[in-house]
């Protein structure tokens, strides 16, 4: 969904209505010849204000991957994931990036084989800075006046290609530790190294979608896979997705509530389990911190 399609009161009731249907997650991007694209507001600007009308599904911002800082992305998700309590996923792309070399200057530009290494290394970047922070670094106790463990923050010294941080982040560990992180393997991105949580993939056919299952369950854990249909396909699509295992479809195009009502009605109850948070939901693990005492 692109959030600046229409205006607030529009959206408002859109954005009710979609989450009243029971999907899962409502990425906040938009579509570029069938790949998923930053949506033509930064979704880190419009993500708060779409969490506070969405009150059950997880909210997913699609970001410039190679024109984004760490810094500034680690701090706004922290405080989003916690404010929505680990209601947050963020999804950094290399889509039309000669759109964002314009808006952000030459300098911008990289080579071919490079955005797929400073794609990795602003992810690396970004988690590095949510390491800084221990999960239970906030004490929050009236009674002592106590407020922080100070020894559960700390510098990470991180060095990457393109991007270097010290930390600590003056924002706290995310609920989740970090932000469910969405992939769609397409492009350079298909090289990628970081393991993502969730993965998109084109419903093309039953062996090209087991080829790309593989090829993203040979990570160091199984991400949830989604596959990708427009509203009039999702019976096919569907069929698809219970021969491969998927977890469930991604709807693409900007679907109308109708659309997505009628297109979640024929899905199966979640394949997403219970759980107190969505890393278990999806059934992904809690990143662990390498810098905590506790690691």
């Amino acid at each position: 969904m692109d959030p600046s399609l229409g205006g607030a009161p529009a959206l408002t009731a859109k954005l009710a209505g979609i989450d009243a249907t029971g999907i899962d997650f409502l990425l906040l991007g938009n579509d570029v010849d069938g790949v998923v694209a930053p949506a033509g507001i930064e979704a880190l600007v419009t993500m708060p204000w779409v969490l506070g009308v969405v009150r059950n599904a997880a909210v997913v911002g699609v970001l410039p991957g190679l024109h984004s800082l760490p810094f500034h992305v680690a701090r706004a998700l922290s405080a989003i994931d916690i404010l929505s309590d680990g209601r947050s996923g963020w999804m950094p792309t290399c889509t039309d990036p000669a759109r964002f070399d314009t808006a952000y200057g030459a300098s911008y530009a990289l080579p071919p084989g490079e955005a797929v290494v400073k794609h990795d290394d602003f992810i690396g970047a970004t988690q590095a800075l949510w390491d800084s922070w221990d999960g239970d670094a906030l004490v929050l106790d009236k009674t002592s006046g106590v407020y922080l463990d100070s020894t559960r923050v700390r510098r990470v010294h991180y060095e990457g290609p393109y991007f270097s941080t010290v930390g600590p982040l003056n924002a706290a560990r995310p609920k989740l530790g970090y932000p469910l992180l969405f992939r769609e393997p397409v492009g350079e991105i298909v090289d990628s190294t970081v393991p993502a949580d969730v993965v998109l993939i084109a419903a093309t056919s039953v062996g090209d979608v087991k080829a790309q299952i593989a090829r993203a369950a040979a990570a160091p854990y199984r991400p949830a896979i989604l596959l990708k249909s427009v509203a009039s396909e999702v019976a096919a699509t569907l069929a698809i997705a219970q021969a491969v295992g998927a977890a469930g479809i991604h709807l693409t195009g900007n679907p109308d509530v109708a659309a997505i009502a009628a297109a979640r009605a024929l899905v199966p109850a979640t394949a997403f389990r219970a759980g107190d948070c969505w890393r278990s939901r999806i059934g992904v693990p809690r990143p662990a911190n390498p810098f905590s005492k506790a690691a």
